[in-house]
C-alpha cells in the first residue's frame, strides 16, 4: 500500500508530464524543490548596450550562481567583462544569438548562422561550448527550438520575467514583484546591460528575501543535469 507520500509524488509527476509538449523548451525546474535559478541577459542596444559591474559584484559577494545569455554583438563590445563572467565559477554562459534578431522572422540559414557564430565566441572566452540558448525576445517556436537542439543547445525560456526593462518600475516595486511571484523551480530573467533600471538596487534585497522564504539557488544547468533533459519534465507552454 502506497503512502500519502508517493501517492503525492505520483500526483505531483503527472501534473508535471501533462504539462509538456514535442518540442525541447526550459521554462522552469521542479516544481516539487525549492531551487530557482536567476538569469541574466546582455542584449545588443543602441541604447542600453553597457554593463552593470554592480550585479555581478551583488551575485560574487552573495555566493549566488546565476546563468548570463550573452549576444555575439555584446560580446564584442565586452570582451573583458565576458571573460569575466566565464572566469566565475558561480556562473555560466549561454548563447543569446548574435545581432538578437527576431528569430521567427529570418530563414532556418540566418538562424543557424546567429547561433554558430555566437558559439565560436563563446568559446573563444569560456574555452569550453555552451550548452544553453535563449531566444531573443523570447520569441520561439518548434522550428527555432530544432535548430538550437541540432547545434547542441537547449531552449531555455522563463516563467517569472521581472520586468526590470520597464523604467517606471520602482526599486521597491521589482523587489515586492520578483519576491512575490517566485515559485518552486522558478526561472527569473533580468538584464546585466543596463537596460534594467533599477536591478542593482533591488537584487540585494531580492536574493535575501528569497533566501530568508528558504530557495536555494542555481544554475540552469543545474536543472538539466538533475533531469537529464528539459523534456523530462518541464516543457511546457509559456505561462501555464
Amino acid at each position: 500500500m502506497m503512502t500519502i507520500v508517493q501517492i503525492l509524488f505520483l500526483f505531483s509527476s503527472a501534473l508535471l508530464q501533462s504539462e509538456q509538449t514535442d518540442t525541447l523548451a526550459l521554462f522552469h525546474g521542479s516544481r516539487i524543490e525549492k531551487k530557482i535559478a536567476l538569469t541574466f541577459d546582455a542584449c545588443p542596444s543602441s541604447t542600453h548596450g553597457g554593463f552593470d559591474s554592480s550585479i555581478v559584484q551583488t551575485l560574487v559577494d552573495s555566493g549566488v550562481p546565476a546563468t548570463f545569455f550573452l549576444s555575439g554583438k555584446w560580446i564584442l563590445k565586452h570582451r573583458r567583462e565576458a571573460k569575466m563572467l566565464a572566469s566565475v565559477p558561480n556562473f555560466e554562459l549561454g548563447n543569446h544569438s548574435y545581432s538578437h534578431p527576431h528569430c521567427m522572422n529570418i530563414s532556418d540559414d540566418s538562424v543557424q548562422h546567429e547561433l554558430q557564430r555566437t558559439e565560436l565566441l563563446l568559446k573563444n572566452i569560456s574555452k569550453t561550448s555552451s550548452r544553453l540558448f535563449r531566444p531573443p525576445y523570447a520569441e520561439t517556436d518548434g522550428r527555432i527550438k530544432r535548430i538550437a537542439q541540432n547545434l547542441g543547445l537547449v531552449t531555455v525560456m522563463y516563467d517569472l520575467a521581472s520586468g526590470d526593462p520597464d523604467s517606471t518600475i520602482s526599486r521597491e516595486r521589482l523587489v515586492r514583484y520578483v519576491v512575490s511571484h517566485t515559485r518552486n523551480g522558478s526561472i527569473i530573467v533580468m538584464h546585466v546591460n543596463g537596460r534594467g533600471w533599477h536591478t542593482a538596487e533591488a537584487l540585494p534585497e531580492i536574493i535575501q528575501s528569497l533566501r530568508h522564504k528558504g530557495f536555494v539557488f542555481i544554475k540552469v544547468s543545474d536543472f538539466l543535469a538533475v533531469h537529464g533533459s528539459a523534456n523530462d519534465f518541464s516543457v511546457k507552454k509559456k505561462n501555464r
